[in-house]
């Protein structure tokens, strides 16, 4: 019924993942976890996506997983232009965006320095990306 070159929606299949893992593809269909809550399907779908778009069909290695990762962040927060609001916990903002708190760290982690001035992220430590992206900065100053 679609257009000729559309790309075809996966299957989504709900089930009990009694390994740890949240989702999964065969690089046509996604399994979720069927305990996940809707925030986290959500970023579970999108994740295992990406996946399918790359042409993954098995597990990958951690830093095709981490690119994944980040693709996910970037495509669920294009913009973070309303930052992460001043004493707000990592979980209340990650609610408030309606993403996970992984997500939201991930994409902290791949904001560019202008990205995160617009976001505000500079003017708070609480999120480990942004932390770690102080920490090396000032070793790099320091060295």
């Amino acid at each position: 019924m679609g257009s000729k070159g559309a790309a075809m929606r996966p299957a989504i299949f709900r089930v009990r993942m009694n390994d740890g893992v949240a989702a999964r593809t065969d690089g046509k269909d996604i399994w979720i976890d069927d305990r996940l809550n809707a925030v986290q399907e959500k970023c579970a779908v999108l994740h295992e996506t990406i996946h399918i778009e790359l042409g993954h069909s098995t597990v990958q290695p951690e830093a095709v997983e981490m690119m994944v990762r980040y693709e996910t962040a970037k495509r669920l927060l294009p913009d973070l232009s309303e930052g992460c609001g001043a004493g707000k916990t990592i979980a209340a903002v990650a609610r408030d965006l309606e993403v996970t708190r992984q997500v939201l760290m991930d994409r902290a982690a791949t904001l560019t320095d202008a990205e995160a001035v617009n976001a505000g992220c500079l003017s708070c430590l609480k999120c480990p990306a942004i932390a770690a992206r102080f920490a090396s900065q000032a070793f790099a100053t320091a060295a």
